[in-house]
């Protein structure tokens, strides 16, 4: 994970979104102990919810189970609009 949110906050930098996290002596410490998610099928859009909050700089996710609709819907927006990878095998 911390590979992940190192990989995040250096996109954001080259999109001149300058985040100030001290990535030095990083601990994963629980964002909420309390239950949000009631299904089984969409924990990794929880997960993206919680990495986007931690790289926002927040400390408690404002995400709530009414919102991965449209969380699921943003994410696939911005998938669909990176651009193509074309592998060059030279």
């Amino acid at each position: 994970i911390m590979r992940l949110v190192a990989q995040f906050l250096a996109i954001a930098c080259q999109h001149e979104h300058h985040v100030d996290i001290d990535l030095e002596g990083w601990v994963s410490r629980p964002l909420n102990v309390q239950c949000l998610q009631n299904n089984n099928f969409d924990c990794g859009v929880w997960v993206l919810a919680t990495i986007f909050t931690v790289v926002h700089g927040k400390h408690i996710m404002g995400v709530h189970k009414h919102d991965m609709n449209n969380l699921q819907h943003n994410l696939q927006t911005m998938v669909l609009a990176l651009p193509v990878y074309q592998y060059d095998s030279r």
